[in-house]
């Protein structure tokens, strides 16, 4: 019951997030009013996206309680932090593919002259697969633990390395790397691009692309709630509605 609720509420929080920054994509910039209106709508994103991943983790943790909700509004602020993780993950990322890529001459001399290969194409793309790990897999998992940490201790969640010793166990990267592969990146790869030859342009042409497109976000949800359950557990949380002891998660 908890894992259905934690599906729903992602699946409806992304649907809310998304329209606030698409919202914020097509808000024109051309005077004052709109730029402030612009980064307000920034933030609302980021904090909508905030509340969806503390919420889910509250429901995984505690179930439907009002005392988690407020417990997961307090939350909202982990967003930040969480958000400056993937933003840090994604730079690295972007910077070795980078550097691998302007090197990728040397590196085939190299390996020419060394061994005899003259086809490091292979290299080159494990190189792109674990750049790409780490930024939808790896940087999830942290940001969602530090999220979970600020559910349960609030800000001293940060003073503390539970948060990335339960991200960085191994079962968490390999359960995490499963679902992502199989429920996110498979049918966004596969499903959402695909198209029967034999499809009519007609009514039943919209009906399919809103029936995959559903499915694809119900696929989404499942995927994200279970590696937000994944990213917090196992997780200590002080009983509801009291103080949260000096302890760590």
């Amino acid at each position: 019951m908890r894992f259905a609720l934690a599906t729903l509420w992602i699946l409806a929080g992304s649907v809310l997030t998304a329209g606030v920054y698409w919202t914020f994509l097509i808000t024109p910039e051309s005077t004052a009013w709109m730029l402030i209106a612009s980064a307000l709508l920034a933030m609302a994103a980021l904090a909508m996206a905030g509340f969806t991943a503390s919420g889910a983790i509250a429901l995984l943790v505690h179930g439907r309680s009002a005392a988690g909700i407020r417990r997961a509004l307090t939350a909202i602020a982990g967003a930040i932090p969480a958000a400056a993780i993937v933003l840090i993950v994604w730079w690295l990322t972007r910077r070795g593919e980078a550097w691998v890529g302007l090197r990728s001459g040397q590196i085939n001399a190299y390996f020419i002259a060394q061994f005899g290969w003259d086809n490091m194409s292979w290299l080159f793309t494990i190189v792109h697969y674990i750049a790409a790990w780490c930024r939808w897999v790896l940087s999830a998992l942290l940001a969602l633990s530090l999220i979970a940490g600020f559910v349960a201790l609030g800000w001293r969640a940060l003073a503390q390395a539970a948060w990335l010793r339960r991200a960085l166990r191994p079962r968490a990267l390999l359960v995490a790397t499963l679902w992502f592969v199989a429920l996110i990146a498979v049918p966004w790869t596969y499903l959402v691009p695909w198209r029967p030859n034999q499809l009519p342009a007609s009514s039943v042409e919209f009906a399919f692309i809103a029936a995959k497109l559903s499915l694809a976000a119900i696929l989404f949800a499942v995927g994200a709630a279970l590696i937000a359950r994944e990213a917090s557990a196992p997780l200590w949380c002080p009983p509801l509605g009291g103080p949260a002891p000096d302890q760590r998660t």
